[in-house]
């Protein structure tokens, strides 16, 4: 939608405290409920999640980089993590490495990922213009309610007036003789009516008032106080002329829940070919850096000399003899190496290719190709259901329209005609041809049809709107 209807849909939402008296206009009302609505605020945190797995799509496409440390004390026949040698005492290691990983060939799955995320994206940005429109429907309406209900006030307090100003001179002509006394019994029903009237009035302002309200998330006792314009039907409004083609190609265009419906098609297209990428190889390369530590590490590189010792006599058989020899052997003691130079010593390196081809998958991928077939199917019938339910609607709007327009122009000769009726009468009654009875109803029959012209005027102004809502116009007053 385009005007006052366009939203935005990463809008931070501040409510800020309102001047009491300050004059609300439509277009303000439309705004402030378009950032206070729950629900169009709900729909704003579901494109912000949206457009975060956009974003996590996207990211598949980089490296991953992970670091370990491991610390642990070993007990028991073990193997020594630093030597691979089987130990009984007591061990304390630690292990250091670092992995990253870049996918090179995944079949195409981080593409049509990222596809599916962006057109799912687009699609919650749509749902939020689709829930503000239709807001800003329901804001249009309670503001006309508003205004309906007060000037339907107005005409009530004024027949009050007329009937008390009625009632002073029927009771003038009762003293003068030119009526009779049971007309003042009549006079003074007919204004206890018209009272009761006034007081039905002024509750239905205070609930349309309370419904407008409701509608901005504002507190039932704030004092809302509105911009109250002639409400007339345009001049130039010719909904004879508007045609279901017209307008449906105009709204295809500018209403947000076709084009959600599209991006969801769009979406689920792309599941499709998602759930064919898992058929494909996946080829990633990777690189690691790693190192440990070992209490029992000794430094075989640098041992210390503790002393020398002769060793156990060997019998070497020389010329037929038995010979005892012995030697002197070095006793060496090897310390232990200390943690960093541990760390570099033990440190090492690889990278490499690693290809994970699908062989079977019990079925798992055939099924996931059929399930997301189906959803391209499903997709389909629910854009087709939008915009078959957008035509109804456009079709029932134009009726609606042309239905009012003759509502509203039967309503004003029907007043007219009740009007000089009640102008007649009350010129009979004032010469005394007719009697209180006959311009009572004569009255009433004006008042009856004031409230219907009344009604139809502003219905037929409603009907407008949302013609101009389908047109992609502004609505305004």
């Amino acid at each position: 939608m385009r005007g006052v209807l366009r939203v935005v849909a990463m809008q931070v939402v501040v409510i800020v405290p309102l001047v009491a008296q300050e004059i609300w206009t439509l277009e303000r009302c439309i705004r402030y409920a378009q950032e206070a609505n729950l629900l169009v605020r709900q729909a704003r945190t579901s494109a912000q999640v949206a457009m975060l797995s956009e974003r996590q799509a996207k990211a598949s496409r980089l490296p991953t980089l992970n670091a370990n440390v491991t610390v642990g004390e070993q007990f028991g026949r073990t193997i020594d993590p630093a030597t691979n040698q089987f130990v009984t005492s007591g061990i304390t290691f630690n292990s250091l490495g670092l992995s990253a990983a870049l996918p090179l060939f995944t079949g195409g799955q981080i593409t049509h990922g990222i596809r599916q995320a962006r057109w799912n994206a687009q699609a919650a940005l749509a749902d939020i213009e689709q829930t503000a429109n239709s807001l800003a429907l329901q804001v249009a309406q309670a503001y006309l309610n508003v205004l309906l209900a007060e000037e339907q006030r107005e005409i009530a307090y004024r027949r009050v007036e007329q009937t008390r100003f009625q009632l002073q001179n029927t009771l003038k002509l009762i003293e003068a003789g030119s009526a009779p006394a049971a007309d003042r019994f009549n006079a003074q029903a007919q204004l206890a009516r018209e009272e009761q009237l006034a007081v039905q009035a002024q509750n239905a302002v205070e609930l349309a008032m309370l419904a407008l309200k409701q509608l901005l998330q504002l507190e039932p006792d704030y004092n809302l106080r509105i911009e109250r314009p002639r409400i007339e039907p345009p001049a130039d409004a010719t909904v004879e002329n508007l045609t279901l083609p017209s307008i449906y190609a105009v709204a295809q265009q500018n209403q947000p829940g076709v084009r959600a419906a599209h991006f969801r098609l769009k979406s689920a297209e792309a599941a499709v070919a998602l759930a064919k990428a898992a058929y494909f190889p996946n080829v990633t390369l990777f690189a690691s850096l790693n190192t440990n530590y070992s209490s029992l590490f000794r430094d075989f590189n640098n041992p210390r000399i503790l002393g020398t010792v002769l060793s156990d006599p060997v019998l070497i058989r020389i010329n037929e003899v038995d010979v005892p020899v012995r030697q002197y052997i070095n006793l060496l003691e090897f310390p232990r190496l200390s943690y960093f130079d541990q760390l570099e010593r033990n440190f090492g390196q690889g990278v490499g290719l690693q290809v994970s081809i699908p062989i079977y998958q019990n079925g798992r991928t055939r099924l996931s190709v059929e399930r997301a077939r189906l959803g391209v199917i499903t997709a389909q019938l629910q854009e087709n259901q939008v915009k078959q339910q957008l035509k109804n609607d456009i079709q029932t709007a134009i009726a609606n329209a042309r239905a009012a327009r003759l509502q509203w122009e039967a309503a004003r000769k029907s007043y007219e005609a009740a009007q000089a009726a009640f102008s007649n009468a009350e010129r009979r009654y004032q010469l005394g041809a007719a009697s209180l009875p006959e311009l009572t109803t004569a009255r009433n029959n004006r008042d009856n049809a004031e409230n219907d012209l009344l009604i139809a005027r502003y219905d037929y102004v409603f009907r407008l709107k949302i013609l101009d809502f389908y047109l992609g116009k502004e609505i305004r007053l």
